[in-house]
């Protein structure tokens, strides 16, 4: 039998359930465009916060500052001592693996001295961007060389990653300092971003293979007592047989490596975070003998000028003294 017209309605072939799979589905999806999920949101206001427009004199003050930490770790270390190593130990597999496996210390030498002069470009501001890939190139490369089989050394390893990040950037030209735009704004931003997950990655590393029980057991007493070439040895050993005392110190130093990406996500803990890395890593020298200068330094080039008010230049002393009302 042919089915029969509902009066008022036109007849339809539309099996039942076509609408349950055909219109509902588009407008759901619809919903969904129209409504993104929390996650989408969140990942929306990250990049919305990252590529904001920014003033170029704060783009300014991080590059050059980071330039010139490279340009101190450059002309602070002997690289020529890599000429000296076995070749077993510089022909690993890494990005100067097409090096030959002797390095003579003259091209050593060579390298860090223009590294040092594209530093002197990045300050001078006469082909700042140009300057800053020749110095960030030449230290990256001679880190490399300094660890076994090319390896970056850890203690520079932050240094080099928030250097990677201000290739890209393009700096003012003179008289432009004030202007605000979003090649300007990221740049320092993303500086901050990976200044925040490297200490956090070091955090988590911790707790991925040695537990929370790298900070409540004993492991920070046992630490403290290797430190034979230390500074201040007889105090790291004294510290060690108070038990309190060195966990404190361990939890302290995890808890601060942890919610480093909080404290860098609030304008006005920036330099209170980058103080605490400076205490951090001092007493780290003290106790162990463990050079982090290069992190005390990179972590205060990127998280004092990012800790000003967006209006306040770093050399500005004019309102030394005063509240500002800048958001």
């Amino acid at each position: 039998m042919t089915p029969t017209p509902t009066p008022g309605r036109a007849a339809t072939s539309t099996p039942p359930g076509a609408a349950a799979t055909g219109t509902e589905p588009a407008t759901a999806a619809a919903a969904q465009v129209r409504h993104p999920g929390r996650v989408t949101r969140f990942v929306r206001g990250i990049d919305a916060r990252l590529t904001a427009p920014g003033p170029g004199f704060r783009l300014l003050e991080v590059h050059t500052l980071v330039a010139l930490v490279i340009g101190l770790r450059l002309v602070a270390r002997d690289w020529s001592a890599v000429a000296d190593r076995p070749a077993a130990l510089t022909d690993g597999l890494t990005f100067v693996s097409w090096l030959p496996p002797h390095v003579p210390d003259r091209v050593l030498v060579a390298l860090a001295v223009v590294g040092v002069a594209g530093v002197g470009l990045v300050v001078a501001r006469r082909r700042a961007q140009l300057g800053f890939v020749v110095a960030w190139t030449a230290y990256a490369v001679l880190c490399a060389l300094w660890g076994s089989s090319g390896k970056v050394m850890h203690n520079d390893v932050l240094t080099v990653w928030v250097g990677f990040v201000l290739l890209f950037a393009r700096v003012p030209q003179r008289g432009r300092d004030d202007e605000r735009t979003v090649a300007f704004g990221w740049p320092p931003r993303a500086a901050l971003t990976v200044l925040a997950v490297v200490y956090w990655l070091t955090g988590v590393q911790k707790v991925r293979h040695s537990g929370f029980d790298w900070a409540f057991s004993d492991n920070m007493s046992w630490i403290l007592r290797q430190g034979g070439q230390a500074p201040a040895t007889g105090l790291a050993h004294w510290v060690a047989d108070h038990g309190l005392l060195a966990g404190a110190l361990a939890t302290g130093a995890l808890l601060l490596e942890l919610t480093a990406p909080v404290w860098l996500v609030w304008r006005r803990t920036r330099a209170l975070f980058a103080l605490a890395v400076a205490v951090m890593h001092t007493s780290i020298w003290l106790f162990l003998g463990l050079d982090y200068s290069a992190w005390v330094l990179t972590a205060a080039a990127v998280a004092v000028p990012m800790s000003l008010a967006p209006t306040r230049r770093l050399g500005d002393m004019r309102r030394f003294g005063t509240i500002s009302t800048a958001p």
